[in-house]
């Protein structure tokens, strides 16, 4: 559910003398929907975030802000969505959910996304209460997605994944043209790997 907060935009309804009806007809939707909007239970669409700031006579950063969508230094959109998770064994699982990550999050991953152009950036969650990544339990992994191996990530820390699309986070000590891979488990092992993609680590936000 979207973590909207429900009473700064009844405030700023109130302000402007209208109500959640007339919001309503603003943006061609049925009323029942905007109230569930407004209780988190629909998400708002990125397109309705300039018609509801006109509306509220309000900046478009401040909507987005309050309707619990998570934004930059240059109060844009994030690029970045907590879209996966990382367990004790190093095995990626995406969420079925992406949802925004804590701003003060977003603020230590500027430095990551600048570096690494305007691409968008998948942010993974570490959940290991036992194992050699409990020291990380809670920490935030970035990479980007990607659809090929990409040589930086030969020799780092990387996202790799198999044929049958199973993810992991490991080392890459080598490579092959044709896909086997030798990587560092995060339990210090060597293993082989049928690696169809891969992309470095960028950060670890703990």
């Amino acid at each position: 559910m979207q973590q909207i907060n429900r009473d700064w935009f009844i405030q700023k309804l109130e302000e402007n003398r209208k109500s959640v009806r007339a919001l309503a007809r603003h943006l061609d939707l049925d009323p029942s929907a905007v109230s569930r909007m407004l209780a988190g239970k629909r998400k708002m669409k990125m397109e309705e975030t300039t018609a509801i700031a006109h509306f509220l006579n309000a900046p478009v950063s401040e909507v987005l802000r309050h309707a619990g969508v998570s934004i930059d230094l240059d109060g844009q959109p994030t690029r970045v969505l907590l879209a996966a998770i990382v367990n004790e064994k190093g095995e990626v699982g995406r969420l079925t959910d992406p949802r925004p990550l804590p701003q003060s999050v977003i603020d230590r991953a500027q430095a990551a996304i600048h570096t690494h152009g305007n691409g968008r950036i998948i942010a993974a969650q570490v959940r290991a209460l036992d194992g050699p990544l409990a020291f990380l339990d809670d920490a935030v992994v970035l990479f980007k997605p990607t659809e090929i191996v990409e040589s930086t990530a030969i020799g780092a820390l990387s996202i790799c994944r198999n044929n049958a699309g199973e993810q992991v986070m490991a080392k890459i000590e080598r490579a092959r043209k044709t896909g086997e891979a030798r990587v560092v488990t995060v339990s210090g092992q060597r293993a082989e790997f049928d690696l169809q993609t891969a992309t470095p680590v960028l950060a670890i936000i703990p």
